[in-house]
């Protein structure tokens, strides 16, 4: 039972690298951050070594002890997860991440938005060195290296600046051809198609509730450019819908088959890279089914169209704000 409860959870981890989903939007209050009671911003602060304490609006702060992070990305490649050829290893299209808080026991989603920019390290073809740093979309930090580990931990040092420094503790990422093989084994997957697919693929006809197959899945939750209104916010909607629908197949095809679970996690293998140790995937095992889930947070911010592509401009207000909430824990000052 602890191997399949073990297996079950390394397949949700791996899925919900490839299918990021939009469920709430924090809506800033003010357009600027606050001082806090050192002359520091909140940002000054956040992530770094004098967060132990801090003070924003009036309130005290101090970080939690017994949180951890783990980054999940999907990466826009087909394939198995072997070194990059032709120098391009991957765009990271979906970056989750996983917080989870041992004292509170419960865990939190936190989705990223693939086209928000900021300053990336660019690393150079066999990934040993960092060449230069770029103000560019942060799916990016994945494109530069080998795409195997070098480019997953480009990718995690992106967002843990974009986090103000807080700490990842682990990651897992895995390339497009593995959702065919996820959705054609629990039997299809339902799902009622909203976007107009026309270009991308006329069999999924806008308005009607189909069982995806494979290829059909695969089209789903890739698709931006030419379906619907083309953006990243639509293709996250998609992929929240797809994965709730998933999740309830593969509990029945596990409830059915008390091999499933294993079976499928070997299959996925080739197409993940990952540094999460077997102690912590144990540890996770253990906690998470026991744990209060929180959903998913995203940031709130603006989108722009800067030289033809799309970027996202995090509102730094809200950045601070949801950071506290993850990551802090407010106290109360006496005197």
């Amino acid at each position: 039972m602890k191997e399949k409860v073990f297996m079950i959870l390394k397949i949700v981890v791996a899925l919900a690298a490839v299918a990021g989903i939009l469920f709430i939007l924090l809506q800033p209050e003010e357009p600027v951050s606050q001082p806090t009671a050192t002359g520091k911003t909140v940002e000054d602060m956040i992530g770094t070594d004098e967060a132990e304490s801090v003070t924003f609006r009036g309130k005290t702060y101090l970080h939690k002890k017994n949180v951890k992070s783990y980054l999940l990305m999907g990466i826009d490649r087909d394939g198995e997860a072997v070194p990059a050829e032709n120098l391009f290893a991957g765009q990271a299209d979906t970056l989750v991440v996983l917080v989870v808080d041992a004292d509170a026991e419960a865990y939190t989603a936190l989705q990223l938005d693939r086209d928000t920019v900021m300053d990336v390290e660019v690393l150079s073809p066999d990934g040993t060195t960092v060449v230069d740093a770029q103000f560019m979309q942060i799916c990016l930090a994945h494109t530069t290296g080998t795409g195997m580990e070098d480019s997953c931990e480009n990718t995690v040092r992106a967002v843990s600046n974009l986090l103000c420094g807080e700490k990842i503790d682990g990651y897992a990422s895995l390339t497009m051809d593995a959702m065919p093989l996820l959705n054609d084994a629990v039997g299809g997957v339902p799902v009622t198609i909203e976007d107009d697919f026309s270009q991308d693929d006329p069999s999924l006809v806008r308005w009607e509730t189909i069982t995806l197959d494979g290829q059909q899945a695969y089209h789903f939750l890739r698709g931006r450019m030419s379906v619907g209104d083309g953006t990243n916010a639509s293709r996250m909607r998609r992929q929240r819908e797809y994965l709730s629908s998933f999740l309830k197949k593969l509990r029945q095809c596990v409830a059915q088959d008390s091999g499933f679970a294993v079976s499928l996690y070997q299959d996925l293998k080739p197409y993940m890279v990952s540094d999460i140790s077997g102690k912590e995937i144990n540890e996770l095992a253990g906690m998470l089914p026991k744990y209060q889930n929180n959903g998913f947070v995203n940031f709130s911010g603006e989108h722009l169209i800067n030289e033809g592509y799309m970027e996202f401009h995090v509102d730094e207000l809200n950045l601070c704000e949801t950071l506290l909430s993850l990551f802090y824990d407010e106290v109360e000052v006496v005197g």
